[in-house]
């Protein structure tokens, strides 16, 4: 209980507009008057610069602009945090909005999700799915069953009983394989999508056979595909080779040529865009006319009318 009180005690003096008393910290927390203190002593101990003010109407601020440091919980301690208010019994949107912003802090954490084995390396920065690759690497190993909150595309929420069995990493996008209890068969669950998760005990473990090419056949399902062709110039080369990658693009007199099969939707309009100015999409037309309609617009919305 000690960290996750210690950050509510954190956030409430942070966003207190005066001084804090400790009857109203002892209520907020239920607990004792002598418990506040010792919890505001650990606080300042720990390096908050927290102002006391004695006499009747005392109580405790924090300095102005003052911020919380990226190293103020160690890693261990960070991820306690998170699924200590994830695996809370009260699980309202306040407890929702609480988990996002503190999983927000994990954008200054200088340590990245790293998976290793004997075959490969994964070593990623993604902040919104990093602490789920990595407590889902733990119960793979440790045949450990989750609980799962779960927000499909369609809209609906469920929570599902899940064993998990390998992480997937495609096209960008964290996926894990599990055996789901509640629809009795395997199914791939996208991370990005999962609003709580608390372990539970072990399973024992079964056959299995993961194939990731389903993922993108459900991905490009009911998608129109085209053929795309882009001029690329030297500036814009590099991301170009990125995106669809070296085979992809060719020289071609003084620029280069990229070619590609591509799914037409809002994704490949703002892929384009993003590659600036170094690129002319040559086909197909209506793409070509997508991309210029869309920078009108944004020209539209970011012009200063003058009087």
């Amino acid at each position: 209980m000690q960290i996750p009180v210690l950050v509510g005690m954190l956030s409430t003096l942070l966003s207190a507009d005066g001084l804090v008393r400790a009857d109203e910290l002892a209520k907020k927390f239920e607990m004792s008057k002598r418990s506040v203190y010792r919890y505001i002593e650990m606080l300042s101990e720990g390096g908050v610069p927290i102002e006391s003010c004695l006499g009747r109407g005392g109580g405790w601020r924090i300095m102005e602009n003052y911020k919380l440091k990226a190293t103020y919980f160690t890693e261990e301690e960070y991820n306690r945090l998170v699924f200590s208010v994830q695996s809370s019994s009260l699980q309202d949107e306040v407890t929702r909005q609480v988990s996002q912003k503190i999983q927000g802090l994990k954008r200054t954490h200088a340590n990245a999700t790293v998976l290793k084995s004997e075959q490969f390396i994964v070593d990623s920065d993604d902040i919104s799915v990093g602490n789920l690759v990595s407590v889902f690497s733990e119960c793979i190993t440790d045949k450990r069953l989750c609980e799962i909150e779960y927000h499909a595309k369609d809209g609906s929420d469920s929570v599902r009983t899940v064993e998990p069995y390998c992480l997937i990493l495609k096209n960008g996008m964290w996926y894990v394989y599990c055996f789901c209890r509640l629809r009795k068969g395997f199914r791939y669950f996208k991370l990005s999508r999962i609003v709580n998760l608390k372990q539970l005990d072990n399973f024992v473990g079964r056959a299995f056979h993961a194939d990731s090419s389903v993922i993108q056949t459900d991905v490009l399902r009911d998608k129109e595909m085209c053929e795309v062709i882009l001029s690329v110039e030297t500036s814009a080369l590099s991301n170009c080779e990125e995106w669809l990658g070296v085979n992809a693009v060719a020289k071609l007199g003084e620029g280069y040529i990229a070619k590609a099969t591509l799914p037409y939707d809002e994704v490949l309009i703002n892929r384009v865009l993003s590659l600036g100015t170094g690129v002319r999409v040559e086909k197909p037309q209506r793409l070509r006319l997508a991309v210029v309609e869309r920078c009108k617009q944004i020209e539209k919305y970011n012009s200063v009318n003058e009087d």
